[in-house]
């Protein structure tokens, strides 16, 4: 036999299968970020982006110079101008999915609590959900005719509430610079829509070319244990009339520079890991352009950023709806416009892997309610049941394996024979092949079931680390299977239940150096890369590991009654 190089003792082929593997798998999230949105155009500018701060001391409209260059692109600038305190009235209104606090000063949401959903931070466990800064607003608005901009939140605005239980809600009105304002709010409180509010603004005498500019959170306020996991997931989005949402992380953003998205746009939003604020444009009305710029890093996170979408008015009137809740699967689903995709998985493997995601949740949340188990044992029921059904796939591929374990003796015996005669080593290959009823593409063909599972990985990935239906869910030891497990139990067991699915598939095999190597040197390497999973992605991965036992068993005994060297 024809000496091989080695590196210590290893052979190459080993080492580099290893590494692509390990490239496979830590790559999985540098691959698949957050879809990059359409190319921006980016706006150098003086202007301060100061952000409306209640109690603060008024200041400047805005530059001339920067509202004719906004009117001239057709959007306007965002400088956000302090407010002047004023006194406010405020009403609360209570529907099943979210409590809402308006008022007066700025003719916007003080408040909007989710109900269902309590804070997982240390210093605020158990307190209702809040998705607005303290002392901040959910929006703040501004009219701008192209010459002047108004910020509304240093306007004083009269209230009148609407005495109808069927459609509560809130209007606003004041007489502006620009005109007389009206803005009124109509909270839906049916099961389909909970969570939505109709936003309606009129100004009357409203000159052509007049927007509302709709000045979105800096962030939504975080109530995770993890705040820091939860500032990375800081991110816009924003759904194209005939596109696909696409998303802007905050860590994309440039601190010194204006970026600028063209619509029209269906929707725009703000989200974090579990919440988000969108505003919604009606059938007739669209938001035109996204205005974002960032801030810079503290503690290297990028905790803030500050974002103006832009609707015009027509005849003077604009309307949209306001959904401020959590990114629950099927709220999302129901509420409809591509709601759903407001968090992307993935970039250029999105076509196949957010189907995928979706299929995986739906099936999820199907045995939830079908079982009534926790999600812990639908996790455990889940992987059994993929094994299952990637039984006959698994079969063949460990069979083909088994063939080619007992063919290879004989390959490298030709290898040998005909070292100096590549043309007659190819010709005997290719008749020992035949003769095994196989073909010298056989080994990959066999690989392939083996990968079938892995879309299904990725898609869990995602799921655990966005959806909230896990978040804060408790299984027998696991505090979160939406985080991390904090005795690294989980992880281990998935690198242990690995080595052993190994240990069992290698037992009556002819000596092979390269696969012990690897059955030692993976399971360590995705214990170390699973230990800052979700732990209910590791719980998955281990039971699918050990619900593999029974069939490497099995292959194990089928391979030790094979007398060795027949391929059959």
């Amino acid at each position: 036999m024809d000496k091989k190089t080695t590196i210590l003792g290893v052979d190459p082929k080993t080492i580099l299968a290893i590494v692509l593997t390990a490239m496979v798998i830590v790559g999985v999230p540098m691959l698949f970020p957050s879809a990059p949105p359409k190319k921006p155009a980016i706006v150098n500018s003086a202007d301060s982006l100061h952000r409306d701060t209640l109690g603060a001391a008024p200041a400047p409209v805005t530059s001339p110079s920067l509202a004719a260059a906004g009117a001239a692109r057709g959007v306007a600038d965002t400088t956000q101008p302090a407010t002047a305190t004023v006194p406010a009235d405020t009403a609360r209104i209570a529907t099943p999915r979210a409590t809402w606090r308006f008022t007066s000063q700025g003719a916007s949401i003080a408040s909007v609590e989710a109900t269902g959903y309590t804070s997982l931070r240390k210093e605020d466990k158990g307190h209702p959900v809040e998705l607005v800064p303290q002392g901040d607003l959910l929006v703040h608005y501004r009219l701008t005719n192209g010459r002047d901009t108004l910020a509304l939140s240093g306007v004083p605005f009269t209230a009148t509430h609407s005495a109808d239980p069927a459609s509560p809600g809130v209007s606003y009105q004041a007489q502006t610079a620009l005109g007389a304002l009206t803005l009124a709010y109509v909270v839906q409180s049916d099961s389909a829509s909970s969570g939505l509010v109709h936003v309606g603004v009129k100004l009357d005498g409203a000159t052509a070319g007049t927007q509302l500019l709709v000045d979105l959170p800096r962030r939504i306020r975080s109530e995770e244990a993890d705040s820091v996991d939860d500032t990375r997931h800081l991110a816009y989005a924003y759904k194209p009339l005939h596109d696909d949402a696409q998303s802007v992380a905050f860590t994309k953003l440039d601190s010194l520079r204006t970026r600028v998205d063209s619509g029209p746009f269906r929707w725009v939003a703000v989200r974090n890991k579990y919440f988000l604020l969108a505003v919604i444009g009606e059938r007739d009305s669209a938001f035109t352009a996204l205005r974002m710029r960032g801030t810079p890093k503290r503690a290297g996170l990028v905790h803030e950023a500050i974002a103006t979408a832009v609707l015009p008015l027509r005849d003077g009137a604009a309307s949209f709806e306001l959904y401020a809740g959590p990114q629950q699967f099927q709220r999302l689903i129901a509420l409809g416009r591509g709601l759903d995709n407001v968090n992307p998985y993935s970039s250029f493997m999105r076509p196949v892997v957010q189907p995928f995601a979706t299929i995986v949740m739906r099936l999820l949340l199907w045995m939830k309610a079908s079982t009534g188990l926790s999600y812990g044992w639908v996790l455990i029921i889940f992987g059994i049941l993929i094994r299952i059904a990637m039984w006959p796939l698994q079969q063949s591929a460990m069979r083909s394996s088994m063939k080619m374990q007992t063919l290879q003796p004989e390959l490298q015996e030709v290898q040998k024979k005909y070292k100096d005669d590549p043309e007659k080593q190819r010709e005997a290959m290719m008749k020992l092949y035949q003769a095994h009823g196989m073909s010298p593409f056989s080994p990959v063909i066999g690989c392939l079931p083996m990968l079938l599972p892995m879309p299904i990985l990725f898609a869990l990935y995602y799921v655990f680390g966005n959806t909230i239906e896990f978040r804060g869910v408790p299984f027998l030891w696991l505090a979160d299977l939406s985080l991390k497990d904090p005795f690294y139990i989980a992880p281990v067991l998935t690198g242990v239940t690995m080595f052993a699915a190994s240990w069992i598939g290698m037992r009556n095999a002819p000596p092979n150096p390269q696969a012990k190597t690897m059955a030692y040197m993976m399971p360590a390497m995705l214990t170390a890369l699973f230990l800052n999973f979700a732990s209910g992605l590791n719980l998955y991965y281990a039971v699918q590991n050990i619900a593999s036992l029974p069939q490497q068993w099995l292959l194990a005994r089928e391979r030790g009654k094979k007398p060795q060297g027949v391929g059959k």
